[in-house]
C-alpha cells in the first residue's frame, strides 16, 4: 500500500505531462508579441489560449524566429504553431485548425516616397531588392518567382528590421503580412494584389502528436469556432 501512495505524485506528473502542449508562434503584432513584461499577448494568442483551457490542456508558448518555429513544430510531437497559412506544400505536414483568426493579407510594399519605383507586377520587382522573412510564405513565393537570395532578394528571421531595413533605404520593397506593417503613414502597398490568396490563418498540430490531445483540441475547436470564439 505504501509503495502505491509513493508512486501516485509520480503517476499524476506523468498524466499532466502526456496532456501538456508546446506552443510556438513568431513576433507577429498584433496576432502575437512579447510584451513589456515578458508576458505572450496578441489577437491569435488570446484564441489559442482560450482554446488550451477549454480543452484542458497544461501548455506553454514560446515565441522564435519563424522558421526555427516552423521546424520545431513539425518535427517535435505535441507541438502546435500559429499563425500559420495553410498552404498545399504545408498541407500534408500538420492536422489543422482553421481558421485560428481572419485571413492575412499579403502585400509588396515601399515607401511612399519612392516615386521611381511604380512596378506592374511581382516580376518587374526583380530589379530592385526586396526584404522577406526566412522560412514565410512570401519567401518561398519569391523563391518559386526566380529571385535569388543575395541578388535581389534578402532574407531575415525579424520582421522588424525588414521594415527598418526599408525605411533607411537598405531595401526598395519588403513582402510581408499586413499586420505586420504599422507606419502606415510611410509605407504603402506597391502592388493591389493580396499574395496571400485568401488561405486560411491556423493553428497547426505536429502529425504525430498524441492522439487523445487531437480529439480534444478538435472538439474544442469546433465548439469554440461556432460562436467566433465568443463564450457566453
Amino acid at each position: 500500500m505504501k509503495c502505491w501512495l509513493l508512486l501516485l505524485p509520480l503517476v499524476s506528473c506523468l498524466s499532466i505531462a502526456q496532456n501538456k502542449v508546446f506552443l510556438v508562434t513568431e513576433q507577429l503584432p498584433p496576432l502575437s508579441y512579447v510584451d513589456k513584461q515578458g508576458q505572450v499577448r496578441g489577437d491569435a494568442t488570446e484564441r489559442v489560449q482560450q482554446l488550451m483551457h477549454h480543452a484542458g490542456l497544461d501548455y506553454s508558448i514560446e515565441v522564435l524566429p519563424w522558421k526555427r518555429a516552423y521546424k520545431q513544430a513539425e518535427s517535435s510531437a505535441n507541438t502546435l504553431i500559429f499563425t500559420i497559412l495553410k498552404t498545399p506544400t504545408r498541407s500534408e505536414r500538420f492536422d489543422w485548425l482553421c481558421p485560428l483568426v481572419p485571413p492575412l493579407e499579403v502585400y509588396l510594399y515601399k515607401l511612399k516616397n519612392r516615386h521611381d519605383l511604380a512596378p506592374s507586377s511581382l516580376a518587374d520587382a526583380k530589379s530592385s531588392l526586396v526584404g522577406v522573412s526566412r522560412g514565410s510564405v512570401a519567401h518561398s513565393l519569391l523563391l518559386n518567382q526566380g529571385f535569388i537570395e543575395g541578388k535581389n532578394l534578402m532574407v531575415t528571421t525579424n520582421i522588424d528590421v525588414l521594415t527598418q531595413n526599408l525605411r533607411n533605404g537598405r531595401l526598395d520593397y519588403v513582402l510581408l503580412i499586413n499586420t505586420s506593417v504599422h507606419d502606415t503613414d510611410n509605407i504603402t502597398a506597391a502592388l493591389p494584389e493580396n499574395f496571400s490568396r485568401d488561405l486560411p490563418a491556423c493553428l497547426a498540430i505536429n502529425k504525430q502528436s498524441d492522439p487523445h490531445i487531437k480529439q480534444r483540441l478538435m472538439a474544442s475547436f469546433t465548439t469554440l469556432s461556432a460562436t467566433n470564439f465568443h463564450q457566453p
